[in-house]
This record gives C-alpha cells, structure tokens and sequence, in this order.
C-alpha cells in the first residue's frame, strides 16, 4: 500500500488545532477522506486546554518514603493503644481474680525444713540461754551483798586498821585519859618508840649490837602522828621489867632493841560505833599473843579486860583522842 492512500494521524494539528487541518473547529478530510471523531473526552479537553491543569510529578521514591512514614506512625499509635489498653485491662482486675489467680499458683516446697519451725528452735535455745546467764547473775548477786552485807556488819577491814593503829598503845596499857595534852612524857615516849619497833624502817637508823639508836627528833614525830599536836615530850629513859629503853643526851638519842621478844598486849577490837568522824572502839586487851595471830586468826581471843578508846579518823589519817574504861565485863571461859 502506497503511503498517500494511507490514513494517518496529524499530529501537529491534533496537539494544536490553530495550524491543523481543521476549519471551524472542525476537521477536515485529506486526500478525500474524513478524519477520524476525536473522543468525547479529548475533544473536551481540546475544547478547554487552559481550565485543567496537569498533575503535578511525584518521583516514585518519594512516595514510597513518605507512605512508609505514614505507616510507621500508624503502627506506633497503634502499639501505643495496645500498650494502654493490657495496663487498663490489669487494673480493672478485682481482687478477686487475682486471689483465684494466686491460688492457682502453686510454689513446690524447698529441699530445707520449715524456716518458722527453725526459728522457734532458735528462739527456744536463746531463751534458755537467757535463762541460765539470769540464774547466774542472781546467784553472784545475792552472794555478793550477803559478803558485802556481812563485812559491813563485822567491819573486819576496818576493825583491823584501828587494831594496828592502837597496837603500840596497847601494848603500854596507859592509864584512862579525856586529853591528850595532859599525858605523862614517859607514856607518849614509850608509845612512839613502840611504834617505830612496830612499823618503821629501822635499817635507816645506825646499829649497836643488837640495838639501834633513834633520834628523839623521831620519837616526837611518830608520837604526835599517835596523840595529835600540842604534845610536851620531857626525854629520859624507860626501864621496864622486860623492855628497857636507854636515852643518851650527848647525842640525843634512844637505844631501843631492834627486835623486841616482849609483848605486855595485843588489841582486839570487839565493836565500834561511829558518830561523824569519831569511832569508839571497845578493846579486848589480849595477853600475851603476838599481833599476827591476833589479826589474822579465824577464832575469837579471850580478852583479858576491855577498854574503850575514841579515835579521830580524818581520810587515812588516825589520832588518839582519849581513853575510858568499858562497861563490858569480860567473860569466864568455864561460864561462870
């Protein structure tokens, strides 16, 4: 077939009626033929170019991300409801449900015993434990106040600290006093170098054979430390029938023996009272038995008569204030 007997298109003046082939807005046959009918739709839009607009290029791939964006929201809300939709859902439980929920639940038991039972068998041995250490402090207690009660009614302590105070007095058996100030010089002289022989350090003081000699500065001292200040010392000489107590004046000494195997008493002290800082001691004088045994031993002596003396006690400090006779009357060994 021969191409001008062939129909065809015109393009150009489809697209632009103005330079078609057209007359009147209508076509117009070629080569003796009639064009074909444009369609209904695209003679519309032939008729009115201006009025629709074409749409406007999307690339695809835009589209896709902005869809994928949208989607993501959707499921994120969605995830959102679901999350507070299972919230409400467990709060709205009653108690009920979750009662029937928990007892449907079963625990097995552990390999170990019943931890309460292991507790009341802990508790159990505590309290015995307690018990025991309460039966422990009420034995120690009760022991102890009976002993502290029992010193304290007995004195012993005490009672043998007057007993070595007086000890050199005793052992002169003075005379009964109501002053001090008003004592012979031989008593208070005899009573200090007892005291000295008792207590002091002799291996200060120079030896003689078996003698040594004391200054009678020292002599005064221990018998104001016994009968208190305001004292009047006249020395001489004290010969006794066993004891003799020689005073040199040239060098103003006594010789004394060192070791004395005479002893006229010894004190016991058989009660005491006390009345602000002055005690009277009732004295058993007790003939003739060396100190140690006097203080030390567990049986009571036998006094030969009693005497009471009054003692200033100030801290540790002792004086002699005076001495008078008991009124308590010894006792015959047989009763009678």
């Amino acid at each position: 077939m021969s191409n001008d007997k062939k129909d065809f298109f015109d393009y150009d003046s489809y697209v632009n009626p103005k330079n078609g082939n057209k007359k009147n807005g209508k076509p117009v046959k070629k080569n003796g033929k009639k064009a074909p009918k444009a369609p209904q739709d695209k003679q519309d839009k032939q008729n009115k170019p201006n009025e629709q607009k074409p749409p406007k290029f999307v690339p695809a791939d835009e589209n896709d991300r902005e869809s994928a964006k949208k989607t993501a929201k959707k499921q994120d809300k969605d995830s959102i409801e679901n999350i507070k939709r299972m919230f409400d859902e467990a709060l709205n439980e009653s108690q009920e449900e979750m009662a029937e929920f928990t007892e449907e639940i079963e625990v097995p038991d552990a390999p170990m015993s019943n931890p309460e039972g292991l507790h009341r068998k802990l508790y159990f041995l505590f309290g015995i434990v307690i018990s025991l250490l309460a039966i422990v402090g009420l034995y120690s207690t009760v022991v102890f106040t009976r002993d502290v009660i029992k010193d304290f009614a007995d004195n012993t302590q005490q009672k043998n600290e007057f007993a070595r105070f007086v000890y050199p007095i005793v052992i002169c058996d003075p005379a009964p006093f109501n002053q001090t100030v008003k004592l012979r010089s031989e008593t208070l002289i005899t009573a200090a170098l007892w005291d000295i022989i008792l207590y002091e350090d002799k291996s200060k003081y120079e030896a003689d054979f078996d003698m040594i000699i004391v200054p009678e500065l020292d002599v005064e001292q221990h018998g104001t430390k016994l009968f208190g200040t305001g004292l009047s010392f006249e020395h001489q000489s004290i010969i006794g029938v066993e004891v003799q107590f020689y005073y040199d004046e040239s060098i103003k000494s006594y010789r004394i023996p060192s070791n004395p195997k005479h002893f006229t008493y010894s004190p016991y002290i058989e009660d005491m009272t006390r009345v602000g800082e002055r005690y009277t001691l009732t004295v058993g004088y007790v003939s003739p038995t060396p100190a140690w045994l006097t203080l030390t031993s567990e049986e009571e002596p036998s006094p030969e008569k009693y005497v009471e003396y009054v003692v200033s006690k100030r801290g540790n400090e002792m004086t002699l204030v005076a001495i008078q006779e008991s009124d308590k009357k010894v006792e015959s060994p047989h009763g009678l």
